[in-house]
């Protein structure tokens, strides 16, 4: 076993064959199994990748074979899986996905009872116990088949709310992004009246619509669409369907922070005040919002595991998120739900007007990204390069090294981080003034890319 860490940012990912086999996946289950005593009852679900099927038997025959009990769903998406350990009360979770990575990559994740991930220190005790004596139990778990899930997760999501009202009549464009979601949103919607106007809905494991990623570049097709009056917004889901991103009226791509920032708005208003957890990359939009509306927040590093042990364990926690179009409600699941979103996002559009409406007195923060090509061995030996550097030529207010370097300007701050999930290294700049962040943002990547061609060499 190697000893670098199988777990990254969101489970374990990485090529078929390479980083994940069958044979891994096996041991995975098993050990999951023995971190849940031995015993107990689980669901089981794949994404659309082709690997997926193969590692998802892996996954059935460890769990089987070490005493669980398994409730299979087959092709799913990540939170209708979660729904089904909500509803059906189970012990956990194993979902096979590498969520909205590149078609090459598959994935394997662990969820408790509770709907969230395994914390980073529970992902370190599944590894240690993968190097331990692993022994198949002697009692074989039940397998049963689910069928006709549809409802399951209706009921949950609707129940969310308690009542949903004036949302019938919208119709919804949504860039299903070829996963399994389109069917599951097609029965919220057809119990609310909403007209639901799908694209690339055909689970494919290559993606061959617009790619497995949800951003705000890649829902053009979308944004066309509702400039030309086909829907009253839209919508896109990842490849596993647990990110969201949406488009207003005007066909305007509204990115992740400005969605949760909205989503955070009214939650605060509802209950006046609380707590919002949120990585550090997130927008300083947010801080705005909290400040003025009785709110405060709570950075975490980067990932829906460390976000989630920070809404397990910090008190007054009234909402989740991060850029990358995961929001999180606690009293639904631990985890990115796009149909419980776009009903809250119906909601207010119904109370608002528009999204627009919702928007209009937001400040207005430019945000420069990239993902910079970084293979795994070069990337903390870059970002330690880098801040030296970095440090010889800024004197920023204060730094913030809990994930990756952020900086922190009077003018804005800038993140590099290298990724837990992909061989990228990315950086963030964001600031009130555009030309600020435009100039930093041109410094910071052009120091880490020739850090990382230098030791490429």
């Amino acid at each position: 076993m190697s000893h670098r860490r199988l777990f990254g940012t969101s489970g374990v990912r990485g090529e078929i064959n390479r980083t994940l086999t069958p044979e891994l996946a096996v041991k995975l289950s098993m050990a999951f199994s023995k971190f849940l005593g031995g015993s107990g009852d689980i669901a089981i679900g794949f994404d659309a990748r082709f690997p997926s099927r193969v590692l998802v038997e892996a996954c059935i025959s460890g769990a089987l074979f070490s005493g669980l009990n398994v409730y299979y769903a087959g092709l799913v998406p990540t939170p209708v899986l979660l729904h089904l350990v909500k509803g059906l009360k189970l012990d956990g979770a194993i979902m096979v996905s590498a969520s909205h990575t590149p078609p090459r990559f598959c994935g394997i994740m662990f969820f408790k009872g509770d709907t969230g991930e395994l914390s980073r220190s529970e992902s370190i005790v599944i590894e240690d116990l993968l190097n331990s004596n692993l022994q198949f139990s002697g009692i074989i778990g039940h397998l049963e088949y689910l069928h006709d899930i549809c409802e399951l997760y209706v009921e949950s999501v609707i129940g969310g709310f308690g009542s949903i009202g004036g949302v019938g009549g919208f119709r919804v464009v949504g860039d299903m992004g070829n996963s399994a979601y389109a069917p599951y949103l097609q029965a919220l919607f057809d119990r609310l009246d909403i007209e639901f106007i799908d694209i690339n809905s055909h689970p494919d494991g290559f993606f061959p619509g617009r790619g497995a990623d949800v951003n705000v570049s890649s829902l053009r097709d979308v944004s066309s669409m509702i400039v030309n009056g086909v829907g009253d917004f839209g919508f896109g889901v990842d490849g596993d369907g647990d990110r969201c991103i949406f488009v207003d009226e005007h066909g305007c791509v509204i990115s992740g922070d400005l969605a949760g920032a909205i989503f955070a708005r009214e939650i605060l208003l509802k209950t006046g005040g609380g707590v919002i957890v949120c990585p550090i990359n997130t927008s300083n939009l947010i801080v705005d919002v909290s400040r003025k509306f009785n709110g405060r927040v709570h950075f975490t590093r980067v990932g829906p595991p460390e976000i989630v042990e920070a809404v397990r364990r910090v008190d007054g926690v009234v909402f989740a998120f991060e850029e990358s179009g995961k929001y999180i409600w606690p009293q639904n699941i631990l985890y990115g739900d796009p149909g419980y979103a776009i009903m809250y996002m119906l909601m207010l559009i119904s109370k608002y007007g528009s999204i627009s409406n919702i928007i209009n007195d937001f400040p207005k923060y430019f945000q420069f990204k990239i993902a910079i090509p970084c293979v795994d061995e070069y990337k903390e030996i870059a970002l330690t390069s880098v801040k030296a550097k970095l440090l010889d030529m800024f004197q920023p207010k204060e730094i913030i090294d809990i994930d990756g370097l952020k900086m922190i300007f009077d003018e804005g701050w800038v993140l590099l981080r290298p990724s837990g999930t992909e061989d990228v290294f990315r950086v963030f700049v964001e600031s009130l003034d555009e030309n600020w962040a435009s100039k930093m943002f041109d410094i910071f990547v052009g120091l880490v890319k020739d850090t990382i061609k230098s030791l490429s060499k």
